[in-house]
């Protein structure tokens, strides 16, 4: 997480830490999310996480390209909450609901820190 010494005053100020904070989720959870996506084969989704990986390389992040990513990946589980994945935490060996529910929740306060 990005610290600071002084408070944060201006709105791009904000939303800079905001996606600072987004991303350092992504470099500690993007495995997973990236392994749940592909089991809901969400391309959409999928590509706008490519997105997010392409940030790591950059001095100050694209904050309307973190923003929209996790928008898009965030409404992709929000679809999925009511599914029924039985089947698939069957198959996976673990929980594919939790997993949907786990990192939508997440998002979401990822998502409010931009607000």
């Amino acid at each position: 997480m990005l610290t600071t010494t002084t408070p944060v005053t201006d709105e791009a100020d904000a939303g800079c830490e905001a996606a600072f904070t987004a991303l350092d989720f992504y470099r500690r959870h993007g495995a997973g999310l990236c392994d749940l996506l592909g089991l809901l084969a969400d391309e959409i989704a999928f590509d706008s996480l490519c997105d997010l990986h392409g940030q790591f390389d950059s001095a100050l992040p694209d904050v309307s390209l973190v923003l929209g990513a996790f928008q898009t990946i965030h409404a992709a589980l929000a679809a999925r909450i009511t599914m029924d994945f039985q089947d698939l935490s069957i198959r996976k060996g673990y929980c594919v609901d939790a997993a949907v529910r786990w990192y939508g929740a997440r998002i979401s306060e990822l998502l409010a820190a931009f607000r």
